[in-house]
Order: C-alpha cells, then sequence, then structure tokens
C-alpha cells in the first residue's frame, strides 16, 4: 500500500515531462513573451501619437476666456512652471493624471482653485478653474520705493505686471503694510487681513462712497482678552471716518459692519459725497454718528 501511495505523484510528474505536454508549456511561453512585447510596442506607439499625448492643446480651460484683470497667458505659464509637457500621456491612469493636473494648476498665483478635472475624449482634457481677483492694494515702502501690491480677498498677494499703476490707483489702498510676502503667498497678520477684510465687504461702495484708503492701527488695542487693531477710512475729500474693527476682529459689544454701514450711508444721503473741501472733518461710525466739521483756516495776513 505504501508503495502504491508514492508512485501516485512520481506518476503525475512523469505525465507532465512527457515530449508532448513540454511542448505545449513552451509553445504557451513563446506565445505569452510574444504578446507581450507586442503590447509593449502598441503601448509604445499609443503613447508617442500625439492624440493621446497631454499637451496645452490637449488641455481646455473652462471658462475659455480669462478674466479681464489677468493678462497673462496662464495655461502656458502652468505648463511652463509645472514640467507638465511631455511629462503625462491620456492613457495613464485617470487619478493621477486628474490629481497632477490640479497640483499644477493651483500652483499659479491667479489660481485660486481647480474646480474639477475631466477627461472627455481622446485628445481632450477640460480644467475648470476659479480665479483670484484683486479687491486692493498693499502700500508697501522700502528705501524710498512706493510699491502697490494687488491682493485678493484672502490676502494673497497677487502677480503685479498683470494691472496698470493707473489700475492700481482704483482699487482700495491699505496704508502702512510693513511686509511683502512672495507672489501667490498670503499675509499673515491680524492687522493686514483685517484691513483686506473691511476692502473686500465695501468694494461695491467704495468709489460711490469716495473712499480712498484704509489706515490700520500702528498697535492693536486690548479689551479684556481680546485684541485687536481698529482702522480708519480716508475719502478724496480728506475727511476720515472711524471705522474701528474690522468684520470678524471686533471685540464684544462693539457694533456689527451692517450697524457702521448703516450710519455712514444715512449720513451720505442726507448730506451728500465726502470727496469735497466742505466735506466734514471726521465722522465717527463706531457706536453712534458723530461728525466733526471741517474748521476753515483763517488766511495770513501778509504784512
Amino acid at each position: 500500500m505504501a508503495d502504491e501511495e508514492q508512485s501516485q505523484p512520481l506518476s503525475f510528474v512523469t505525465q507532465w515531462l512527457q515530449p508532448r505536454r513540454l511542448a505545449w508549456v513552451a509553445v504557451l511561453i513563446v506565445v505569452g513573451v510574444i504578446a507581450r512585447q507586442g503590447w509593449n510596442s502598441v503601448n509604445l506607439q499609443l503613447t508617442s501619437s500625439p492624440e493621446y499625448r497631454l499637451t496645452m492643446d490637449t488641455v481646455q480651460l473652462v471658462p475659455e476666456s480669462l478674466p479681464p484683470w489677468i493678462r497673462t497667458d496662464v495655461k502656458s505659464q502652468v505648463f511652463r512652471d509645472s514640467g507638465l509637457t511631455d511629462s503625462l500621456t491620456l492613457l495613464d491612469n485617470p487619478a493621477e493624471v486628474q490629481q497632477q493636473l490640479v497640483d499644477a494648476f493651483e500652483l499659479h498665483p491667479w489660481i485660486r482653485k481647480v474646480e474639477r478635472v475631466d477627461l472627455v475624449g481622446p485628445g481632450r482634457v477640460e480644467v475648470t478653474l476659479e480665479y483670484r481677483e484683486p479687491i486692493a492694494v498693499a502700500e508697501f515702502v522700502a528705501n524710498d520705493t512706493r510699491e502697490l501690491l494687488p491682493v485678493d480677498a484672502e490676502g494673497v498677494r497677487l502677480p503685479d505686471g498683470d494691472l496698470s499703476e493707473v489700475e492700481k490707483t482704483y482699487l482700495p489702498r491699505i496704508n502702512s503694510v510693513p511686509d511683502r510676502p512672495l507672489v501667490g503667498a498670503a499675509w499673515t497678520d491680524s492687522r493686514m487681513l483685517g484691513a483686506v477684510r473691511i476692502a473686500a465687504n465695501l468694494r461695491q461702495l467704495w468709489d460711490a462712497y469716495s473712499l480712498l484708503d484704509i489706515i490700520p492701527s500702528e498697535y492693536p488695542e486690548v479689551a479684556r482678552t481680546h485684541r485687536f487693531y481698529v482702522y480708519d477710512l480716508r475719502t478724496s475729500g480728506g475727511t476720515i471716518i472711524r471705522w474701528g474693527a474690522a468684520p470678524g476682529f471686533a471685540p464684544p459689544g462693539e457694533s456689527t459692519f451692517e450697524q457702521k454701514l448703516t450710519r455712514l450711508s444715512g449720513y451720505i444721503q442726507q448730506h451728500g459725497r465726502l470727496d469735497t473741501i466742505n466735506s466734514p472733518q471726521l465722522i465717527d461710525v463706531r457706536d453712534a454718528l458723530q461728525v466733526e466739521a471741517r474748521v476753515a483756516q483763517e488766511p495770513e495776513v501778509i504784512k
């Protein structure tokens, strides 16, 4: 019985070692090698085909037109700076292609967010973008040189060259900015971020109310455990508007942004624009409307 049990495995091996079976195994191996080489050849032809290469012509931005404040070629800059050119094909893993496109485009300082990447067919990829918009300029002075640096609603410094100097002067101006981050980076101090918050909330009324500057306090104020900066607004007529703390930074008990704006709007509706020398010297909207008239200076008598 033991001899029969030992002979069964030997019999199985012997059967597979027969010449005919070995020939079939050899044929299968050869076919597999040829098929692998054939696929490699086809894959090489496909990946080198212009139809499947990821190029600038392959990528379509959505929306197609850039916002009017952007005058540079965003797509070509992304491909140039990220090394996307000839590094990807549409035959690669779709998730990897999409993620690399997201990473590459979100590095550009004018792009706030890549909303989606769609592989819509051979030779076409759609990248839907949300762009940053300048809502103010930060006045930075160093070595007697004055720069107006565009900034968006999140406090990110935007490229300088797209806006003309004249266009920058029409944006809300934040005075006395102590530092200058790299383009595409954000200011991080609460003094600057509070000024940006005020500019973003007043941007639709900026021209109508003859506003010119946002002037942050040099040092923060402290109310119990709350530390905050206060701000003045200056109009083109020279009126100073005591605004107080910025929205989201105000201490408990201070009037809301809406309450302050209601006081200012009511005064302007009743007395007119704040762009002449007849405008008041000071308007305080922090807790209640307080107005100080401009004091006319007597002309100097020349003897």
